[in-house]
């Protein structure tokens, strides 16, 4: 008896409180400057174009702080934190744009040339922001070709080259 009256008492917050912690989860591990770093990174990694806002906007930085402390392993944690760390000790956030972009390409060309399983920081933020970004209302909405209502399904859709992907 006791047990159905704790969950049926559950049913009586609103959802809006629950929705509420959800919008403003923060980061407590990554700091204001390691928000700033992501926030550049992010946005290197997936730019705004004419058609759809960049991983900056659509504050996939926070995204990739949130998961990373609540969901990510304590080694890996630690693997993306010190590359972070790396970064704004060598004044990342400090450099021209365009150096900015270069330090991210040579993290890029540094990745691609390892192993597909070895762990690095940048791979894992890549993989971060895109899963971020993706499943973000702007990436959905605005990056990808979004149908909310879909018709009857369809297995084999031509593809033009250069089209953006369906979701």
């Amino acid at each position: 008896m006791g047990i159905v009256a704790r969950w049926s008492a559950g049913a009586f917050l609103p959802l809006s409180a629950l929705l509420d912690a959800c919008s403003t989860a923060e980061s407590t591990l990554f700091s204001r400057e390691y928000q700033s770093l992501l926030g550049e990174m992010v946005e290197i990694i997936l730019p705004k174009t004419a058609t759809s806002p960049g991983a900056k906007e659509a504050d996939v930085h926070h995204f990739v702080a949130v998961i990373a402390e609540e969901c990510y392993e304590i080694a890996d944690k630690e693997r993306l934190v010190a590359g972070l760390k790396k970064l704004l000790t060598d004044g990342f956030l400090q450099r021209s744009p365009q150096a900015q972009y270069e330090v991210v390409l040579a993290l890029d060309q540094e990745v691609n040339a390892l192993p597909a399983d070895t762990p690095h920081f940048f791979r894992d933020l890549k993989s971060l922001t895109r899963w971020g970004y993706f499943t973000s209302e702007a990436g959905v909405t605005k990056a990808l070709r979004y149908n909310p209502i879909p018709g009857s399904y369809k297995g084999c859709v031509p593809y033009e080259p250069g089209e953006i992907a369906w979701y």
